[in-house]
Formats: C-alpha cells, structure tokens, sequence
C-alpha cells in the first residue's frame, strides 16, 4: 500500500464488502438514486477540530511482498493495542503467517476487543472486505453492550444521566463491557493471535504462493506484552522461530512502525443545515491535511509515517438540522476502494457497506449516498465510524446534501 497524496495518487485494486442492516427510525440507510453520482463542481468544506486519541498501534505492511521467512515486524506494548498487518507470500511453496504474543517479564492478562482477520486470497479485496466487516460487526456488538451496560448503570444509581451521552473521544470498551474475552499469559508461555491458539508451537494461518492476509486487532495488556508478526515454513515451532529468524528490512514503501493514540476524531462545530442546491464535505486521510501518524520503526529505529493512516479508526460527529433528509455520502478521491463503516445514533450501532450496493468505487469521482438522516425540523446527533481498507486508495470525502423527495428506499 503506497502512501496517497492528492498530486500522485497510484491505482489499487479495492475491498468488497458485505453485511448489512438497519431499522427505522429519524435515521434510515438507503440508495438516493440507483448507481453512483458525480462529485459535485462546488461545494462547502465544513470546519472540524481534529482529536486524536485511542490504542498504540503496531503497523506491519512493510515489505508488503514477502519474499523469504523472517520476522516483519517486532515491538512490546503495555495497555490498550491494536495491529494492522497486510502481508502477501511471494515465495513458490506454501507459508505460515503468525502473530505471537508473549509477557516480557511478570504474567499478563489481555483483554481482546474488536478483531477483524481477513481470509488468505490472490485477490487482495476479499482478504480486506472480509477482515474489516468482521471487526465492525464486532465493534457494533460491543457498542450495544456498552450502551445497555451503561443504562443500568445509571438505573442504579438512580441519576438523571442520558446513556447516550459519552466522552467524545473516548472509544474503549474495556471498562464498559464486563464480559470480554479474556487471556493470562505467565511468562514462558504465548499466544497465537490469527490461529487464537494457546502455546501450539505450529500454529499460524497457511499462506499460498500470491495469498495476501490483512486484519486488525484490538487488545489491552495488563502488563508489557512482546507482539511479533512473522512469516515462516508450516512446520516451524513459531517460539523458536520468533527467538532466531532475522528480522526482514522494509521494501520500497516504509508502511511499518508503532504509533501512539490510532483514533482520529472530526468533530463538527456546526450542524449540518443546507438549502436544497447546497453541498458540504470533509476530507479525511490526505497526505496534505498533516494527519498521518508519525512514530518509529522499533526494528531499525527509523522513524516512519503511516502513509494512508491504514490501522487508523476514524470518528466523524456531526449534527444534521433543517426540514428535509440529508443524505450522507462517501467518495473515495483517490480510486478504487472498498470498506465498510458504521452510523451510530441513538443508543444504535448501523453497519453498511462501502459503497452501498456495488462491489467497489473506481474512478476517483463516485459518490455513493449510503444513509438518509431525516432531522425533521429537529437537531439529530451521529457518528460516523470507518477505517482506511488494506488495498483501497485514499484520501476519502464525506459530502451531505439534501434529499428533497424522501424517497429513498428503506431498510
């Protein structure tokens, strides 16, 4: 995955995406107008104060094609985590990528959250469509949990509290859900994180020759925890491997290191309130807009920028107004690109998929209207959840515009 500017944007092939659901409500997911529609000539960027926040990241991408066994990427992190890894087998026989976890030194409980593993493909866009649905659906769950955890919180205390009302840049589901998977590692022992196998010394996802995994994974470590991501023979015992495989210089595009506070939020100052001929939009993932996450390659000590902010979960929250539906809809200004994303309003958690109904956007100059919000002479508050896709091309654009036949189908 090439890092995306708005001067040099490469091609790359997308996510296909599926799983989908919605219920009534102000808020309803649904096609505008069959097919996509052409970006707008003008339109109105609306102003957002930009937080960041949110778990470590460890980044492997980068070589992205493997072309020997060896180790990919190394670090150790305490507290909240997540990877992202996107790697293919470029060698003739059949390989073993593996993600090991292990206490440094005293014993560690890990807590897991969200998690979203691709399958191996030769088509890239399988591999991350399947990786990313996967982590959102879990993500909804986990929301519904906490909102429902919160209530009767709040019930018990018998305060006037609204349960919809959180931090709003605080996205972990670690003290609000109490019932979370749950790992205790002594030292000397580890975890097989793509295989969730415990101390199988052979463990780890098969790899064909031309086969791409990409996925991520949320965690919180008690204590300091050692992640290695490595590709090896099917036969090798991963512990030892880990402990005497070199480590793999990057390739050509320096997508690896770690990165502090992977949550990006864009909150709206303004609702979002049109006449029915206006349009606004916000850019998110630009090589021009100074978001990239900046850290260190922890194997050479380099430091790197996460090009694409691949790993990065974004938040988008505004505020719909006025008489008419506003539609929200997503272009991917960089090309081809394929995802999924969530629309959270009301104690409710609403998956989609990027885009709504074909398998993936591709020129650069697609809108593709995937919700209807219908304020109703009302002020509504929503979120707007997604991830850069392993694959798909950046930056991305967000426009509202107003729907004026409310007819929009349902679902």
């Amino acid at each position: 995955m090439k890092g995306i500017s708005l001067s040099n944007i490469p091609s790359r092939i997308a996510a296909l995406l599926a799983g989908f659901g919605i219920a009534g409500g102000l808020f309803s997911a649904g096609q505008a107008e069959a097919g996509f529609r052409k970006v707008p000539e003008s339109y109105q960027e609306v102003k957002a104060q930009i937080v960041q926040s949110g778990p470590t990241l460890l980044f492997s991408d980068s070589p992205e094609m493997v072309y020997e066994n060896g180790i990919l990427y190394r670090d150790v992190i305490q507290g909240e985590g997540r990877v992202f890894f996107h790697h293919t087998n470029e060698m003739e026989n059949t390989r073993k990528l593996s993600v090991l976890m292990r206490p440094v030194e005293r014993i560690a409980t890990v807590t897991w959250g969200c998690r979203g593993i691709g399958d191996p493909d030769k088509l890239y866009y399988i591999s991350a469509r399947k990786g990313q649905t996967r982590y959102f659906t879990e993500y909804k769950e986990l929301e519904k949990k906490a909102r429902k955890e919160a209530l009767k919180e709040t019930r018990k205390k018998k305060a006037k509290v609204n349960p919809k009302k959180k931090p709003l840049t605080d996205y972990s589901f670690y003290g609000k859900v109490a019932d979370l998977p749950t790992s205790t590692l002594a030292r000397g022992e580890f975890f097989e994180v793509l295989s969730q196998e415990r101390n199988m010394s052979h463990a780890g996802v098969r790899l064909k020759p031309k086969q791409l995994l990409t996925g991520l994974f949320d965690f919180y470590a008690s204590q300091p925890v050692e992640i290695i991501v490595m590709m090896s023979d099917t036969a090798e015992d991963i512990e030892h491997f880990s402990k005497t495989a070199k480590q793999l210089p990057m390739d050509e595009h320096p997508l690896r290191g770690t990165y502090e506070k992977s949550d990006l939020t864009y909150i709206i100052k303004e609702p979002v309130q049109m006449k029915w001929y206006q349009q606004k939009a916000l850019c998110m993932a630009s090589s021009d807009d100074g978001t990239f996450l900046r850290g260190v390659d922890k194997m050479t000590g380099k430091e790197t920028e996460n090009h694409g902010n691949y790993g990065v979960v974004y938040h988008v929250q505004f505020s719909a107004a006025g008489e008419h539906p506003v539609n929200l809809g997503i272009n991917p200004w960089g090309g081809e690109f394929c995802g999924a994303g969530l629309l959270l309003y009301g104690g409710k958690a609403e998956l989609t998929r990027i885009p709504h109904n074909d398998e993936f956007f591709g020129r650069g100059d697609e809108i593709d209207d995937i919700f209807e919000i219908d304020p109703d002479h009302k002020k509504v508050e929503a979120e707007f959840v997604w991830s850069p896709p392993g694959a798909s091309n950046l930056p991305v654009r967000v426009f509202w515009s107003i729907n004026r036949l409310k007819n929009s189908k349902k679902y």
